[in-house]
């Protein structure tokens, strides 16, 4: 459990009544190994999470976590504390497919405009938006050509391979025909 900051910490709480019930419901047990991270932690600690913290999720079956980020929290580099628990364990564990499903439920009223409405129908609206979650804007190739005034050049290169771009194709099709 890595509830990190802001509503991380609430939705955390939420979602290990969840789990709870779940052991209730089922009779299966989960060994919730909570740490802490992000940028509070950071503030607190000068870390954005405790050493042994990556080998535990990578000995893991599941890793549940919450929001990452404090507004106060800033490396020395400027980035934002707390994103390197994100971005370890995207490329340390590859979880290169980032899966994003979209579901209506019937009596839940969705925000459209400011306002929660049912505009519609719930059994229209059930998808998956799948992205590749290591390449492209999380490898980025940067540089400046310095020559100063209106001849300054910036070089900002995305880089996505062929494998990357490859495996993230199939893993889409694969849950498609699921």
């Amino acid at each position: 459990l890595l509830a990190g900051d802001g509503t991380g910490p609430e939705v955390m709480r939420e979602g290990v009544k969840v789990l709870k019930a779940v052991q209730d419901a089922y009779g299966v047990s989960f060994d919730l190994v909570p740490y802490p991270c992000g940028g509070q932690y950071y503030l607190d600690s000068g870390e954005e999470w405790p050493a042994e913290a990556f080998q535990s999720c990578k000995a893991a079956d599941v890793i549940l976590l919450g929001a990452v980020g404090h507004p106060d929290a800033r490396l020395p580099n400027g980035d934002l504390a707390g994103a390197n628990v994100i971005f370890g364990l995207r490329f340390g564990l590859d979880l290169y497919a980032n899966v994003r499903p979209v579901k209506l439920y019937p009596g839940v009223p969705h925000k459209i405009h400011d306002e929660f409405k049912q505009v519609w129908k719930p059994d229209l609206v059930d998808f998956v938006v799948v992205r590749e979650n290591t390449e492209g804007l999380y490898t980025p190739a940067r540089g400046t050509l310095s020559r100063g005034g209106t001849d300054e050049v910036a070089i900002d290169s995305r880089v996505i391979t062929r494998k990357g771009a490859e495996r993230v194709i199939r893993f889409s099709f694969e849950l498609a025909i699921r």
